[in-house]
């Protein structure tokens, strides 16, 4: 390259790069422009009179930061003066935005995405020091009216191949190819260096990338100092396809709105393997040879027709219209609330001819336009559209890790928190309360609601109806119901959990011999969120890795069948007994029963049980099982936050809710040392759970009337494992058996390892002296059932939840999951 041929394309890379930096202020209010005029200074000083100052020695200061005019005045009004001398090294070496800044798809309310690039000799702890000022700055920005994300990049990090965890902004085992081609395609400098990428020609950079670099570098007009790189993105291997595109269907299923486009842009990418051009390639390759800069050099609208090429030429009709969808909410979400301008006028005139171009009419238009067309039926249609979206990606990225031959391109550890995620996520079962997407939620609440309880006579389908009208309004007959749940419980967790109920909803309650009205609901509705809610709910990546488990149960006494209605319940009967067993007729005041529970996968479920005795002590032998010699005496602690006994009888109620929680204490206690049984009552018959003779589980057993231990009855969970399965395993390996999921339990023998093999529905089979590699093994069993993934792709089902894999400890009691990377 000799020196006009740099300067021309330096100079087409500074003008795209000015064009965009322009468009992105211009969109920006006049705050958030303030707000990005700051952070270059609270990064490039350290200073007590700026925002951020830090005396622990946090790195700071920005190669070739000049002020302009607002931040030179800032830092004379903090008597700092813009002109002093500055240190010949800085560690920061630039600061570029990337996203949909400055993109068709940046609005005044998008957030701003910073990369802050380092040099790669700065040391890792003063690397975390800046990390911790940068989070301080993107906080100090929200104060300030402006959404600002800072990320702290190594120059080598996507050289390294260092990697970080699948639930953060890194990309898992994967390796970082998405991630930097984003970058490439969507960033803009706003200080500090310049990157040698953008000045290697596309020829070159699939020629031999790094020997064109060395060469750049030694250029006798260049200054060195001035540059830095990232590397080249083109030659990847399919390791990486397939990694960054699981890494992106692992973060797309909490933001499909956000992620769809992104997903299938790795598959489109996937498909066009080994001949695939990345997207930022083409880009680069357009800057440098074009005269002009237009739409088609905009990095949300070549994403687009990328994707939209793709499902075209695979003929996925489906998923192009999804996909339409998507990218005309995201342009009209960017002009809402602009002020009139160029752009304004440019990107309406955009989204009338996408519409005339794909035939849509007025009437759809107005339609997914208007967010008050938005309801509950519309939302959960589009999230069945994009759950299959998603699917389908998935399935795809498995077709080509199968065909490339690289199915442990991510580790079987970061496969199977993928696996857990989707499923937690999308597979549904009797009882799982199915939750909207957060993005939909607040479209989701609706001013009435009409729930309904058909009689048993009724050709209905049984079970509450719900319908989003007026119980009087003549559209309840034409108005489709929006969801049936067999208890009300349930139904009214479901309502709650996707905010389509909350205080401003009015109910309507129309039951057939029902004891539940709208006061009920409301308020059960309201505990739910206090218990629940009160909290964000976030589910980690090592939570995934472990077993299933419950983290909160909510309890819900006499909701549906009030059992204090039942009986005449006088004082003296109170006085003699409790509520589980009153009065001489030993009367139990607990009618139905349903529990609402969270577990650490972040799925919220509700069951019913019987109504009276039988339910309250299969409801005890569920909770003891959920319980073990490990963690009850963190159950006893922090009860009042892992369990909430909520008692909706029109009488008696406190007494009741003290009774069962002091019943479940008791229970609980037998795990102590101190205490090895306890004797309840509840109705007629008498209980004692007891503490097994190994000391690894506590039973519930009915007495007999005579005493006498042969006729006593063992009260077994419906949720556990069938004796003649659970007498064959540990108690450690029956308690963390989780129906619906496979896992593989490895235990030492003296010559090799046994494996207990427990299935989707809790049943067990056993293999002896296993000697080989245990990492071989687990790769194996997954490529199987990725395989078997694939063969059923027809299916309208996917088995797409890879087994669990767990260790026990040598005393047999400690169990923790298998894993592979780390070893």
């Amino acid at each position: 390259m000799d020196k006009a041929q740099f300067e021309r394309r330096f100079s087409k890379v500074s003008s795209f790069n000015r064009g965009r930096f322009a468009i992105a202020r211009q969109i920006m209010t006049k705050n958030v422009n303030e707000v990005l005029d700051l952070v270059p200074i609270l990064i490039n000083y350290n200073h007590p009179a700026i925002p951020g100052y830090r005396e622990n020695g946090v790195p700071y200061g920005i190669d070739m930061f000049t002020p302009n005019d607002f931040q030179r005045s800032y830092l004379r009004q903090r008597g700092i003066d813009p002109d002093a001398p500055s240190s010949s090294f800085w560690p920061v070496y630039a600061l570029y935005a990337m996203g949909s800044t400055s993109s068709i798809a940046q609005g005044q309310k998008s957030d701003l995405d910073i990369w802050v690039c380092v040099s790669k000799d700065l040391p890792h702890f003063e690397m975390n020091l800046l990390a911790e000022k940068c989070k301080f700055i993107s906080s100090f920005c929200k104060a300030l009216g402006a959404d600002v994300n800072l990320f702290v990049t190594a120059e080598n990090r996507f050289i390294s191949g260092e990697h970080g965890t699948m639930d953060t902004e890194d990309c898992g085992s994967a390796q970082s190819l998405f991630l930097l081609d984003e970058f490439y395609r969507s960033s803009f400098r706003i200080c500090g260096r310049y990157i040698v990428w953008y000045m290697i020609s596309l020829e070159d950079e699939l020629r031999d990338y790094a020997g064109e670099a060395e060469k750049f570098y030694e250029l006798d007009f260049l200054i060195k100092d001035q540059w830095f790189d990232f590397g080249s993105v083109a030659k990847c291997s399919p390791v990486e396809y397939f990694g960054s595109g699981m890494w992106l269907v692992y973060k797309g299923i909490d933001h499909p709105f956000k992620a769809v486009l992104k997903i299938l842009l790795m598959e489109a990418y996937a498909s066009e393997y080994t001949n695939t051009m990345l997207l930022s390639m083409e880009l680069k390759s357009s800057i440098i040879s074009s005269r002009s800069f237009g739409l088609g050099h905009d990095s949300y609208y070549i994403l687009y027709k990328k994707v939209s090429k793709y499902l075209s030429k695979i003929n996925d009709i489906e998923r192009l219209n999804l996909v339409r969808r998507c990218f005309y909410l995201k342009l009209l979400e960017a002009v809402d609330g602009q002020q009139k301008s160029t752009f304004l006028t440019r990107r309406k005139t955009l989204l009338r001819r996408v519409a005339a171009l794909w035939n849509w009419s007025r009437n759809y238009i107005d339609d997914i336009s208007s967010k008050k067309n938005w309801n509950v039926s519309s939302l959960r249609l589009i999230q069945t559209q994009l759950q299959e979206s998603l699917l389908k990606s998935y399935k795809a990225l498995l077709r080509f890790s199968v065909t490339h031959g690289i199915e442990y391109a991510i580790t079987s550890d970061d496969a199977g928190v993928l696996s857990r995620k989707i499923y937690a996520s999308i597979d549904k079962y009797p009882g799982k309360i199915m939750q909207i997407y957060k993005e939909a939620s607040s479209f989701m609440e609706e001013e009435t609601l009409t729930l309904v309880l058909p009689s048993p006579n009724t050709v209905c389908r049984h079970g509450w109806h719900v319908y989003p009208c007026d119980r009087n309004s003549l559209d309840l007959l034409s108005t489709k119901v929006v969801y049936i749940a067999p208890r009300a419980v349930e139904m009214v967790a479901w309502l709650t959990v996707n905010n389509v109920l909350s205080n401003r909803t009015k109910v309507y309650v129309c039951g057939s011999n029902s004891t539940v009205d709208f006061k009920k609901i409301k308020r059960l509705s309201d505990d739910i969120k206090r218990f629940f809610f009160s909290k964000t709910i976030h589910v980690r990546e090592d939570d995934l890795r472990q077993a299933r488990n419950i983290v909160k149960s909510m309890i819900v006494i006499n909701f549906e069948n009030d059992f204090t209605r039942k009986f005449m319940i006088s004082n003296s009967d109170l006085e003699l007994g409790d509520t589980l067993s009153c009065g001489r007729q030993k009367m139990c005041l607990v009618g139905s029963i349903d529990v609402i529970s969270l577990n650490s996968w972040g799925e919220i479920t509700s069951h019913s049980y019987s109504d009276g005795e039988l339910g309250v002590v299969e409801l005890l032998a569920s909770i003891l099982r959920g319980s073990s010699i490990t963690d009850s005496h963190r159950d006893m602690i922090d009860f009042d936050n892992r369990v909430k006994v909520c008692s909706y009888s029109s009488e008696h109620g406190d007494l009741i809710r003290y009774d069962l929680e002091s019943t479940i204490k008791g229970i609980l206690g037998c795990f102590s040392d101190y205490e090895s049984t306890y004797v309840f009552n509840v109705s007629h018959n008498t209980y004692e759970a007891r503490v097994s003779d190994n000391k690894n589980d506590v039973s519930i057993i009915r007495r007999s009337m005579f005493r006498a231990s042969d006729d006593d009855v063992t009260i077994l969970s419906r949720f556990g494992m069938r004796p003649e399965y659970a007498l064959q395993v540990p108690a450690s390996v029956e308690h963390h058996a989780t129906l619906g999921i496979m896992q593989y339990f490895f235990a030492r023998e003296d010559e090799g390892w046994k494996i207990y093999i427990v299935n989707e529905r809790n049943e067990v089979k056993i293999f002896y002296g296993f000697n080989g590699s245990r990492a071989s093994l687990v790769n194996s069993i997954n490529r199987y059932y990725t395989a078997l993934s694939d063969a059923n792709s027809t299916k309208s089902t996917l088995n797409f939840n890879l087994p669990q894999y767990f260790v026990l400890g040598n005393d047999q009691k400690s169990i923790h999951p298998f894993t592979i990377s780390n070893k």
